[in-house]
Parts: structure tokens; sequence; C-alpha cells
């Protein structure tokens, strides 16, 4: 089998990014998204997601290259070779573009297509995905609905007990207005304790740039994260989500030592070279590995190891369409252990519109974990070619 098409598809939409300030729901990037399809000569074919900056993402991918090695398009490292052969492709996608690249954007555009080959190696073999990563060790997976901050406490219960009602047991707010007035953080997070009640689960984003997705940054002193740690630690909050600017580690493991509330964090983090520092240096008791930031799932299935070694969690990062969501739940069906998948209650119509998947809530709160070939998701290629705008 051979790779004859890598595609970036870029999507347009009509929403735009926002916390509400009623109890309405948040809307997630409604303005453009970036898909990659690799599509092979026996007809398999590949689709993932990823939340970078899109159009510059496609130029990446499928634009001019140059002949030197280093600066090459990833389309021109892979076409012609064999998609099963993901860990020899990683590195060649890795090095082939290691002068413009390396994190951020090129490595955003690598998960996707080492999703994709994942994908294909799947459907290749006949068999879910989580088969090729370890086996399956569970069927279902609790979902925690993953939304922003509203502005007042009220919107904030009455959001709250909308979820509740929806049969989530457990919901994560994050963002929005959090961060601006520490009063009014705290009037927030105690809205949705007591409309959440006392058996939910609640787990807090305050972003790492507060008011940060205004335009302003005020990165918080050491003492003000641990101050707001201490602080969501009186509220029964499950973790503290991505708060310290992420190139710092020695924050996060500073702060991790004093905080009565587990830390979480993961989603910025891209590499095994750079989880292996991460996660040795003590920041984190939850990992949250962004399957189409942190280098795919082969780099994910290396971060789960990482993980059970050093005796704390994973749970992805999965804020984005359900292409993303289906991933993240062919990993955790191997993990020893899986408290949560991260569910986006906050899709935009574009991001809404991608993917089919028939992710419902059981009664009990919990997720079913797809067992077809594959990861269990459908695009809407209809969809797809109504909202392509390259």
């Amino acid at each position: 089998m051979r790779i004859t098409e890598v595609e970036p598809i870029l999507l347009r939409g009509e929403a735009a990014y926002r916390a509400a300030a009623g109890a309405e729901e948040a809307t997630d990037n409604g303005d453009w998204q970036l898909l990659v399809r690799v599509g092979t000569d026996e007809g398999l074919t590949g689709w993932a997601d990823t939340e970078t900056l899109a159009p510059a993402a496609a130029a990446i991918i499928a634009g001019q290259g140059m002949s030197t090695l280093g600066f090459r398009t990833l389309r021109d490292l892979l076409v012609g070779e064999n998609p099963l052969d993901t860990a020899r492709l990683w590195d060649r996608l890795y090095v082939g573009s290691a002068y413009y690249g390396r994190r951020g954007i090129a490595m955003q555009c690598i998960s996707a297509i080492d999703n994709c080959l994942w994908s294909i190696r799947a459907q290749a073999a006949g068999l879910p995905l989580a088969s090729l990563l370890g086996g399956r060790r569970r069927d279902r997976v609790m979902a925690y609905a993953s939304t922003l901050f509203r502005e007042t406490p009220e919107a904030m219960a009455e959001a709250a007990r909308g979820y509740v009602a929806g049969g989530f047991q457990a919901v994560k707010f994050g963002w929005g207005v959090f961060g601006e007035d520490p009063g009014r953080d705290r009037e927030l997070v105690a809205a949705a304790r007591e409309a959440l009640g006392p058996s939910r689960h609640l787990l807090v984003d305050p972003g790492w740039y507060p008011a940060g997705w205004k335009g302003d940054w005020r990165p918080r002193s050491r003492r003000d994260a641990i101050a707001l740690c201490r602080m969501l630690g009186e509220y029964d909050v499950g973790w503290v989500e991505d708060f310290i600017h992420p190139e710092r580690f020695d924050e996060y493991a500073a702060v991790r030592a004093e905080s009565p509330v587990p830390v979480a964090a993961g989603e910025q983090v891209a590499t095994h070279w750079e989880f292996e520092r991460f996660i040795g240096q003590g920041c984190v008791d939850v990992i949250q590995p962004d399957l189409s930031r942190c280098g795919g799932l082969t780099v994910a299935s290396k971060v789960a190891a990482m993980a059970e070694d050093a005796g704390i969690d994973l749970v992805p990062h999965s804020w984005l369409t359900h292409l993303l969501t289906g991933y993240s739940l062919q990993l955790i069906a191997t993990l020893p252990r899986a408290r949560f998948v991260e569910f986006n209650v906050s899709q935009s119509p574009l991001t809404a519109g991608i993917a089919r998947a028939a992710f419902c809530l059981g009664p009990d709160g919990t997720v079913a974990i797809p067992d077809t070939p594959g990861i269990g998701v459908e695009v809407d290629t209809d969809f797809i070619s109504a909202h392509r705008v390259n």
C-alpha cells in the first residue's frame, strides 16, 4: 500500500469564539478549521482535525517546499510511502520539516497526519484503533462537559443545572471572564459547585493568560497561582488546568507542590522529549496530551507509558470536533486507569458539522467507546464540500 494524497482542507465558518454572557452555550473556534485527509492506492482514507492557524497550516502541508532537507512540505515527504510505517514516517516528517518546524504549526500538522496514518492502519487490519495501541481495557468512560465560564453566578448556576439535566456527572468550566476579578472568580466557582451538588465532578481551566483571549496578557505570580489553587480547594475542584505559562516547567512543579487541588496540564506540550521532561520534573497529577497538537498517537502512546511509570493519570485534551474525540477515546480504551473523556459541548456550527458520531451519555454519565474498525467516526463529506475554501 502507498500514500497517494496528503490533502489539507481549509473550512470557513460564520461563528466566532466567544464565551456567553448568560447561561446559553459558549462557542469554540467557528471561523476557520483545518482537516487533513490522507489517501492510499488501495482506497483507504484517514481523516483528522487539528487546532492551529489553519491558512498557514495548509501551506506547510501542501504548499511550495524547498529541495533542502528540513525545508520540505509534509506532502512531499509522504507521497509514495507505506502508510503502515507510522513510527518511521513520524521521524521522516519531523526531520524533513525541522528547520521551520519541530513545534508549533508544523507539529500540529504532523499530529493530524500521524492520526490519519493510525486510522489507515486500523482500517487495513479491520480492527478498532485501540487494538493496535495495546488492546481495549474498557468499553465506556465518563464524559465531562467542557465549556467556558459565564459572566455571572446566576448564569453559571443555570448552565450547570443544564448539564446535570443532560446527564453529565462532570463539568469543566474554563477561560471566559475567569481571571479578571478574583472575587468574581470565587463567586462563579461557588455557584457552579452548588448547582452541580457534592457528588458531581467540577473541573476548572483558568487559562494561562488571564483575560488573554481578549488581547491582554496578565500572567499570575507564583503567589497568585498558589492562592488560586487554595481557593479552588475550598470547593472540592477535581483539578486546576493549564493555568501557568506552558514553558515554565519549574513553576508548574513549584505550584503543584503547594496546591491542595490536583494539577492538570499538557495540552501545550509537544513531542515525547518535551513530555518526558514535563512529567519527569513533577509538574502534574494529570497529563493532558492533545492528539491534534502533541505529535499525534505516535507521541501520545509513549506519553501513556510515561504516565503509568510516574503514577499519574492521563486524560487527553480534546476540545475540537468529533474526530478528535474519536481518536482520544481509542487511546483512553487502552489506559490502565481512565478517569474522563473531554466532551466539547461548545461546538460551533462549523466544528459540529464536520463529523458524525453516535456519542451519547448513558444513565451513569459515560459514553461508549466505538469498537468498529478505525475510530468509529465518519466525516460528512457534503458538509465539508459546502464549507471548503481551498
